[in-house]
This record gives structure tokens, sequence and C-alpha cells, in this order.
């Protein structure tokens, strides 16, 4: 396979899930509404937690026990404080939240949280690095930045990054990249020597924007000169506590040519070669976030995805499928899927299989059920790589309407059937 049969692959499903993506966004639940004394108590204890505690103490000396317990309310808003005031939510308002149960959410995604919260100032703008959330396989980050000025029609669908880029830690970015490319080759079935899989590691090194040369940012809410950005990448587990920096400059927005229809979604043309040119098919606004910023943190926190091996036979638009891997994750659970019969990628055989781009689309891991009996839909897609002899091969992938535990998911449905994990071999990855 090649790497743009790997990347058409994953631009399929990406496709079909950024269509639903604003119904989801739109199912959100709203903030916490928690009562004004708390709010202003908290507020207190985190800005002067001494004061607060000689406060309390009704002493002019103060009472190294109030200190203690000032102390613990501080830790407690790096970690499981986060959780009883709904912070992550805050944070990441496009994590879809189980509006049934909201703190239950917040608990999962607190588990693989990282709490940052560094500012930095530049040119008047200040921007925060919230905190990061990582699955093991995704990381997303949250920053509030408060903008002097910012327009209020800013574009909030489309975002020109391409001199903003995440880079890891020099002392781990050869490790991580022999594992990414070692699981690519693997997954996509490509026979490579370790020589040649070497030769691509060390071209790798050379690039300063791998392992992550992806576009990163969106702008997920503005309030009042207050802008929430979300970042987002691929990051696998390959090594231990990833330290990472993150680098913002030049965020800006593309201009809206006069006729654009606001609801179509808008696709840019864009690059950066390994020589830092750029390049972009549409002409940019003034950068609303100049920088640079600079941010650099260690992930503490992952929820691991859980696979199963097995061998499920199942139909899905008539087509029959093998299904030999399922991943659970946080956000997504994925299935590594066998076509039962034969492509015939030219269409000029009318006794092998066709399928449309409908009925690709329309495949995907349908939902799951979960330990306390709770059916959680899923919504996404499938992809079919074929080869030369009209073989085919894929990945199904749904995203489930609220984030998950993976621990608890108990079954999956594919195509109508309800598949057990517990009937399946559980693979430690």
């Amino acid at each position: 396979m090649t790497r743009f049969d790997i990347l058409l692959r994953r631009a399929l499903m990406d496709a079909n899930l950024e269509q639903y993506e604003r119904v989801l966004r739109d199912a959100e639940a709203g903030e916490p509404d928690f009562s004004p004394r708390y709010l202003r108590e908290r507020t207190r204890v985190l800005a002067d937690p001494r004061g607060w505690a000689r406060r309390r103490s009704g002493r002019r000396r103060p009472d190294w026990r109030m200190i203690a317990i000032a102390a613990a309310l501080l830790l407690l808003s790096a970690c499981g404080y986060a959780v009883v005031t709904g912070q992550f939510a805050q944070w990441f308002p496009t994590i879809r939240m189980d509006t049934k149960a909201p703190e239950a959410s917040e608990e999962i995604v607190s588990r693989m949280g990282t709490v940052i919260g560094e500012p930095q100032t530049v040119d008047g703008a200040t921007v925060t690095l919230n905190a990061a959330v990582w699955d093991g396989q995704e990381l997303r980050l949250s920053l509030t930045a408060d903008i002097p000025d910012l327009p209020e029609d800013f574009d909030l669908e489309s975002l020109y990054d391409l001199e903003c880029r995440l880079g890891l830690a020099e002392d781990q970015r050869e490790a991580y990249l022999r594992k990414k490319i070692a699981r690519i080759h693997a997954d996509s079935h490509i026979d490579s020597t370790e020589e040649e899989r070497e030769e691509l590691v060390r071209a790798d090194l050379e690039d300063p924007y791998e392992p992550f040369r992806t576009s990163f940012f969106r702008a997920a809410r503005q309030e009042d000169g207050t802008l929430i950005l979300q970042g987002m990448t691929a990051l696998f587990d390959y090594v231990e506590d990833p330290e990472l920096t993150l680098h913002i400059e030049n965020l800006a927005t593309y201009k809206v040519e006069e006729g654009d229809n606001d609801d179509t979604p808008r696709i840019h043309i864009s690059q950066i070669d390994p020589d830092g040119t750029v390049t972009t098919d549409q002409e940019l606004n003034e950068p609303f976030l100049k920088g640079p910023f600079d941010f650099t943190f260690t992930l503490d926190n992952k929820l691991s995805p859980i696979s199963y091996a097995g061998d499920i036979d199942a139909t899905y638009e008539n087509i029959p499928l093998r299904v030999s891997k399922i991943t659970v994750m946080a956000f997504q659970v994925c299935a590594d899927v066998d076509l039962l019969a034969l492509l015939d990628p030219t269409g000029e055989d009318p006794d092998k299989l066709h399928i449309s781009l409908e009925q690709n689309l329309a495949m995907s891991l349908n939902g799951l059920w979960t330990k306390d009996g709770e059916y959680v839909e899923c919504i996404g897609g499938t992809a079919f790589s074929v080869d030369e002899n009209g073989n085919a091969d894929g990945e199904m992938r749904g995203n489930p309407v609220h984030v998950i535990d993976p621990a608890a998911v108990i079954a999956v449905c594919i195509g109508g059937k309800r598949v057990e994990l517990s009937e399946l071999t559980r693979l430690d990855e």
C-alpha cells in the first residue's frame, strides 16, 4: 500500500466524521451552574491561599493547619478539583460530555488530563495553555487567548496554522519515529526491511515538523474578546511521559471571498516545505496571534486504548465483512476489516463486488454497550484500500456521542450485530 492509499483511507473516514461534527457540537450540554458563593470562595482561595487561611483563622500569625488546607485545595485544582468544578468541560467545549451524567464524563476526561495553566503575553495578547487530554492515540490541547480588538465576526471554521507546530523532545523523537513507521508498515501490510525503515526514520529526523506534520488548531468558542482554541493531533504512546513543546506564531484566519456560503465548510489548500517555505491558496487576514509563544510541558496522564483480537463475520450494506481487531478508545472505536468478496478497482468485471462511495460512508461501527447496560450511539465511517487483485481491507471507525471509559465497554454493534468483547482475545499493547 502506498502512502497515498494510507492518506486517502484516512481522508475518507475524516470526511464522514466531519459531516456530523456540527450536529454533535449542537447537542452538547451547557456549562455547570455553580452557586455565586461557591465561585467567590473558590476564587479567593486560588488567588491568595495564605491570605485566605489567615482570614479564616482570625489570627495575625498564620495557622499552618489552615495553610495545609489551602494547599490541599490548590492541589485539587490540578487534579480531582477539576472534576468537582467541571473544569475540563469548560476547557474543552468540543469534547462531547454525557448530558445525562456530566460528572461521570468529567471524571473520565480528568483521568487522561494534564493540567498546565501556563500564561504567556506577547504584544498585549495573553495566551494560556490550560490543559492537555491524551487517550494514548490522540492529543487534545486547550488554550485561552485574550486578544485586544478581536473582531466580532471571527471565523471559527478554519484557521491558518502552518507556522505553528508541536515538537517532541529530541531525546524522544528517534524512538517515537521508529515505532511510528514500524506500526504504519505493519498495519498497512507494507513489506519493508529494517534498513528501509531506518532510512525513513533518518529522513524524518531531518524534518523539524515530524512526527506532527498535521493541521492543528481550530477555534472552539469566542466570548467578549476571549477565544477558546483547541489543538488536536495524533500522538501514540510510543514513549513514556512525552515532553512536548508547542510553538504558536502567525495564527490567522483566511479572508472570506465575496459570495461565499457560510453554511458550506471551506477547504483551504496550504502546505509548508521542509525548508520552511509556506504556500497557501487563499489570502490571509492579519494574524490575530503573531507570537511567538512557546510552551513546554510533559503529559502526566493518559487513558490507554484497549484492543481485542478475533475472527468475526458480519454483513453490512449487503457486503460480507470479517473483523479481526477492535480497539476501544475514549473518543473513538476502531475495527480492522477485510472484505470477504473481491473488488474490481477498474469497474470492468461484473462478477466482482462494487462498493459505491455512499455505501462506503454509510458503513461504520454503529454503537456500543457499557457495563451498566447503556447503549451509546456512534457515528463514523469505513474506508477500504484495494490491491491489484481486487482484495480489500480497511478500517471502520465510530465516534460515540459522548466520551466513554474504554474499560466499561462490553460490546459493540457492527452492521446490526452485537459483538461481545468478552468472547474476543484482549491484547496487551
